[in-house]
């Protein structure tokens, strides 16, 4: 019976889900010789050749693609064996979250707190970027998980639902004083202040243009801005409106120096989910899934109503 190592068949799932034996190296912590010296003992202890040369790419065979889709649901099951839910303390290794602003500078630090407490001999690598990067990497390979604030849908990619969180129109206290006072409809108080936005390709970008076009406004003066942080400085002193998520402007609301333009804006939802790739069922990534459900300030959260907005 031959005998396989099992760093070389976790080294080869690993080639086949990065794309190439440099990011394989770089994500198991070792030399690209190392990687190359692994794929050759595998491939004379099965006596077939798993990879074939591409251009300037090594490309898998069809054997080597068939003993992927074979070893990595036996790997996955071998590390659940080592680490079980009731266990959690004994797992170990790199894990990658990709986070989009928004999450990062809410609730996302209790998450992680808590994953520390209860995993505390893993290592974490967070990312924060924009969500059309995100799920890239996502399905490339390059994250682990991503919290992603859009809807899901990928035969690569499976999801858990984190809830929704409400964006609105607002404007500094001089700005939502005077639409107050002269009881614009929306199309003329979007039309008469400069627009803030976070840039293409974020998914709250289209979500401001489809409200400045469904009320017909001229999208001529919409400015970007990458940092929802210093958008709402940008608007609480007065240099424009923007649609800004409802819990990174609540202590803002609050305070009065930022109001909602105008009741006849009502909010709109912006969905979240954590995802990850169907192949990576391992218990330590349900545990992170797990935690981040039971962190998300988005579940179950009520939609601020007129009334509340103006208290």
């Amino acid at each position: 019976m031959r005998r396989l190592s099992l760093t070389n068949l976790e080294t080869l799932c690993w080639i086949a889900r990065l794309g190439s034996f440099t990011a394989a190296a770089q994500r198991l912590n070792t030399s690209q010789p190392a990687i190359s010296g692994r794929v050759r003992e595998l491939e004379q202890s099965l006596g077939v050749a798993l990879f074939h040369r591409q251009g300037r790419r090594m490309e898998l065979t069809i054997l080597g693609r068939e003993l992927v889709e074979r070893a990595q649901p036996l790997l996955n099951r071998l590390e659940d064996v080592v680490i079980s839910l009731e266990n959690p303390a004994a797992a170990t290794g790199i894990i990658r979250i990709g986070v989009g602003e928004m999450v990062a500078v809410t609730w996302f630090g209790a998450m992680m707190a808590r994953l520390q407490r209860e995993m505390p001999r893993v290592t974490y690598q967070v990312e924060v970027d924009l969500t059309v990067n995100m799920r890239q990497k996502l399905e490339l390979g390059g994250l682990d998980l991503a919290i992603l604030a859009a809807p899901l849908d990928s035969n690569r990619l499976t999801s858990t639902s984190l809830g929704s969180l409400a964006v609105l129109w607002v404007a500094g206290p001089a700005i939502a004083r005077a639409a107050r006072r002269q009881a614009q409809d929306p199309a003329a108080l979007l039309a008469a202040h400069p627009i803030w936005s976070l840039p293409r390709p974020s998914y709250m970008h289209p979500m401001a243009i489809e409200s400045l076009r469904r009320h017909r406004v001229a999208q001529t003066r919409v400015s970007t801005c990458n940092s929802l942080q210093s958008m709402v400085e940008i608007v609480a002193q007065g240099g424009g409106i923007a649609l800004l998520p409802e819990n990174l402007v609540a202590a803002h609301l609050r305070a009065g120096t930022l109001a909602p333009l105008s009741a006849a804006l009502p909010p709109q939802r912006l969905e979240f989910v954590i995802a990850h790739h169907r192949d990576q069922e391992q218990t330590i990534i349900g545990h992170i899934v797990a935690a981040a459900v039971d962190a998300s300030a988005f579940l179950a959260a009520p939609l601020p109503t007129a009334r509340a907005r103006r208290a």
